[in-house]
């Protein structure tokens, strides 16, 4: 269960910093650690510290609720969290005229794929 938690925080953190076009060197500076911290980090192989990860929300602008759902579905792959978390991340940049359209469109095809 730790692997699964290190890994979705991982996935989690690598979705925020591409979209937000960070380099691993430029989100290090911000948590004062490495850029080899930052790479292990999105690899799971480490934990981040309290510290970090508040440092980490912050930069992104997102609650560490957010940052540490590890609700995952036993049947939802490793992919398919990091898909999930990159569509939610893109969602988030659009303005309101455009998230109502693609919240319609999204019940269309819903309503049409079951």
């Amino acid at each position: 269960m730790k692997e699964n938690i290190k890994k979705y925080l991982g996935l989690k953190v690598r979705s925020l910093r591409e979209n937000a076009h960070l380099t691993q060197e430029e989100l290090a500076a911000v948590c004062e650690v490495s850029w080899r911290t930052i790479s292990n980090l999105e690899r799971g192989l480490v934990v981040p510290d309290l510290i970090m990860l508040c440092r980490i929300a912050e930069c992104f602008d997102v609650g560490l609720d957010d940052l540490l759902d590890i609700k995952i579905s036993r049947r939802k792959t490793l992919a398919r969290v990091a898909e999930e978390n990159l569509l939610i991340e893109r969602i988030r940049l659009i303005d309101d005229k455009l998230l109502d359209y693609i919240s319609e469109q999204v019940d269309v095809a819903v309503r049409h794929f079951g």
